[in-house]
């Protein structure tokens, strides 16, 4: 609903990106969710998707959904 003064419409217009943004980062971490129980149904979680070898346990308890180990990820991010 838009209001009848330009203010108005100005912070709905802003409400609304912020909430788009929300609703984006809470979807992609509900995707990252259920690959990850997939992972787990698979036999795959914990181990990294590229180099194969064991995710370190302190990395999974700081993101649980994560599907690549350290070094993987800095090569990926370019973080040499």
């Amino acid at each position: 609903n838009f209001g009848e003064d330009e203010d108005e419409n100005a912070t709905e217009v802003a409400e609304y990106t912020n909430n788009l943004s929300l609703e984006n980062e809470i979807e992609n971490e509900l995707r990252d969710v259920e690959t990850s129980i997939k992972r787990v149904d698979d036999g795959t979680y914990g181990i990294c998707k590229y180099c194969k070898v064991a995710i370190d346990e302190a990395r999974l308890q700081a993101r649980p959904t994560s599907t690549s180990c350290v070094a993987c990820k800095k090569t990926l991010t370019q973080e040499l």
